[in-house]
């Protein structure tokens, strides 16, 4: 039983995650599912990697990555569109789309009931995989002789997410030395943000730009009026204030709803479906999917708000000082010292680290890894190169995977979600000149990011003095 769900996953999986930028024209029902932004769901991605120049053999490999697929965060992201919904058809003023859309949001809402925030299968099946594949793709840094040391944040689906990575490479190399441990201890570099620069991520600036864009691209009217046969049912709906008395028998309280005025809900249902639309990746076990509720269109505009978001409180940008990526300096300082730890060790060794999205997306734009310090002058152009889905979405993950020859030298390779990716120095050359793309020098690159480093303690004085 558990083996034919493993294979249903696979089939209702994307086969690949394409690299290339979709242009909102370009949506069809095979790229749709980037579209889901944040919360796709990982797949394998199925690459070729490049040859290591003559000599060089790979010795140490360091990680972070997210959780994998998972339920919804809060209660509300679930009941609220439910619960309208269910309110519309008891009136009677559901269409049967509705009704349909409403059969799909309750199976969705039972389903996630006690699951709040909780590592699915699918997310199983998602670390799983990548552990499986770190030790296929690198059986030098990943044998019997090696020391693996996995830390995680104290959030329970990344503690899941750990264990099954944990649980295939034990099956795999059960005489592996494998040193686990989940403590806030860890969260210095793990999961934390540098105070100070929550007054420029939460700037006025930063805050009215994304309302400004938001309202732009939010059009929730054409699927208000595929839901409802009267659209004055959502927009014109009951704002009710509670208040409660002693019950008539028992001494309990009696909890009585009175409606105060109405509120034109449309965009707050029309964004909460979105999320579980999106989401649906995470529960392809379920066997059914919300993407018919949406135009092209529609998804592309919903993505192009959840990408703004994770640029706005992740990325360079003006309206933030340029200085978010900076609050997980920490996150990168552990990356260099552990290394050079490793270095200094000299046998097969992996640092893998479990954590979330609030730290891996700032940590690719603070290492300026492929284009994710693209920083456009305006955000309507931010979707031409700065595109979430191809950064960071569920079990995304940074891996550098460190390669040395007899004479010493390091070289560095970077993958992001298991695919090749460019760091901010120069590609290595050989003694005869020829040119190795993803391959970099690590004395050039740690020089490079311990400047950044240096670069943000001056900023951080002077942002903590002000």
């Amino acid at each position: 039983m558990k083996k034919s769900i493993l294979i249903s996953l696979a089939l209702l999986l994307p086969l690949t995650l394409c690299a290339e930028i979709t242009k909102k024209e370009d949506i069809n029902k095979d790229n749709l599912y980037k579209f889901r932004g944040s919360m796709l769901q990982y797949v394998d991605p199925g690459v070729t990697y490049s040859k290591a120049p003559k000599g060089f053999k790979p010795f140490y490999l360091s990680h972070y990555g997210r959780h994998g697929s998972r339920y919804l965060l809060n209660t509300p992201q679930y009941n609220d569109p439910y619960s309208i919904l269910k309110a519309a058809d008891d009136k009677g003023v559901l269409t049967e789309f509705g009704k349909d859309v409403l059969r799909r949001l309750e199976i969705m809402a039972k389903d996630a009931d006690g699951h709040l925030g909780d590592l699915t299968i699918v997310g199983q099946q998602q670390h799983r995989g990548i552990a499986n594949r770190m030790v296929r793709n690198y059986p030098e840094i990943f044998n019997k002789k090696t020391t693996i040391v996995a830390r995680t944040t104290t959030s329970h689906r990344v503690m899941a997410s750990m264990t099954a990575a944990m649980m295939e490479f034990s099956s795999i190399l059960p005489q592996m030395n494998i040193d686990y441990n989940c403590s806030d201890y860890d969260r210095g570099y793990m999961n934390y943000e540098d105070r100070a620069i929550n007054s420029a991520k939460n700037s006025r600036e930063r805050n009215a730009a994304v309302n400004a864009f938001n309202a732009k691209h939010n059009n929730p009217e054409r699927l208000m009026c595929a839901l409802f046969t009267d659209t004055t049912f959502i927009t014109r709906y009951p704002r009710t204030s509670s208040s409660s008395r002693s019950g008539m028998a028992g001494g309990g309280q009696e909890t009585t709803a009175t409606v105060v005025g109405t509120s034109d809900r449309s965009d707050d249902l029309y964004t909460k479906i979105y999320d579980i639309a999106a989401n649906m990746g995470s529960h392809s076990y379920l066997g059914f999917d919300l993407d018919d509720v949406f135009t092209y269109e529609e998804w592309y505009d919903c993505w192009l708000q959840n990408n703004l978001y994770w640029y706005s409180v992740s990325g360079y940008n003006d309206l933030t000082q340029n200085v978010v990526p900076y609050g997980h300096a920490t996150l990168l300082q552990d990356f260099l010292d552990k290394a050079d730890e490793a270095l200094a060790n000299g046998t097969p060794s992996a640092n893998l680290r479990y954590g979330h999205d609030t730290a891996l997306y700032p940590l690719l734009c603070l290492m300026e890894v492929n284009d994710c310090a693209y920083a456009p002058k305006d955000i309507e152009d931010l979707a031409s190169k700065w595109v979430n889905y191809d950064i960071v979405h569920m079990a995304s993950n940074l891996q550098l995977i460190f390669f040395k020859n007899k004479k010493g030298t390091i070289l560095v390779r970077a993958l992001v979600d298991e695919k090749e990716a460019k760091l901010p120095v120069e590609c290595y050359k050989d003694a005869k000149g020829v040119e190795y793309p993803y391959f970099y020098e690590w004395n050039k690159l740690e020089k490079y990011y311990r400047d950044i480093l240096s670069k943000w303690t001056r900023i951080r004085a002077e942002l903590t003095s002000n």
